[in-house]
């Protein structure tokens, strides 16, 4: 008994992790960013945000908060999309952020979260601004 119970929740976990991983070549690139006071009060968030062939990202974070100190930090991570929405699985925590897109007539992208480090939160909204290339 014990190990058909383990053999199905061994399914079960299969079938909620297993999905296809698509990668939406309109949103392959290098994309430029800012928030204020969304995610934390007082700090000022600006982003270059590389999404790469095959789902390979690179994230380059400045903060600044509002006693002008500055914190610079690099995510590596991966990236996908599947049905609608976008995943981004950050190497640092292991952990995968889930937002719905909708890219823009001039190429940005709008975002609008779905899970937050793991928890439910459709409060963050941001856009992703296609940075040309020359």
């Amino acid at each position: 008994m014990k190990q058909i119970f383990l053999l199905s929740m061994m399914c079960l976990a299969s079938f909620t992790f297993a999905q296809k991983k698509e990668y939406d070549q309109k949103i392959i690139g290098c994309y430029k960013g800012s928030e204020q006071n969304q995610q934390v009060d007082g700090i000022s968030k600006y982003w270059v945000s590389c999404r790469l062939d095959k789902g390979k990202s690179v994230l380059l974070f400045v903060a600044i908060d509002k006693d002008g100190k500055v914190t610079q930090a690099t995510e590596n991570g991966n990236w996908w999309t599947n049905s609608g929405k976008y995943y981004e699985l950050h190497n640092y925590d292991n952990v995968t952020d889930i937002y719905n897109y909708q890219i823009l007539e001039n190429g940005d992208v709008e975002f609008k979260s779905i899970e937050l480090m793991g928890k439910e939160d459709n409060t963050y909204e941001f856009t992703d601004f296609k940075i040309a290339e020359n």
